[in-house]
């Protein structure tokens, strides 16, 4: 999982909504499989963060999009901007994503 699989899962999710709405389902269908499968992989990959709070920043951050001021303010706990993004971009070093 990069860096950029990870920010794209927002996107993923609207791009789904739209494809859904279509009418030729036949043509799409293999899209469609494709960026499910995709939204799949990035979910497998933030639940399997061990770390709880770890765990709440990707999913605001890649999930629900939110800035990182957002995500500080929903994380709470006196984190801040800079705090939250900088435990985002460690992890992400660690695991060599």
């Amino acid at each position: 999982m990069t860096r950029n699989d990870l920010m794209q899962a927002y996107y993923i999710d609207r791009e789904i909504d739209s494809w859904k709405h279509e009418d030729q389902i036949n043509q799409i269908s293999e899209k469609l499989e494709q960026l499910e499968r995709t939204r799949r992989e990035i979910l497998s990959f933030i639940m399997s963060i061990d770390d709880p709070q770890t765990r709440l920043i990707f999913k605001l951050r890649c999930l629900n999009n939110l800035t990182w001021n957002a995500v500080a303010d929903k994380v709470g706990g006196m984190n801040s901007e800079y705090t939250v993004k900088k435990r985002f971009y460690r992890y992400l070093d660690k695991i060599g994503a």
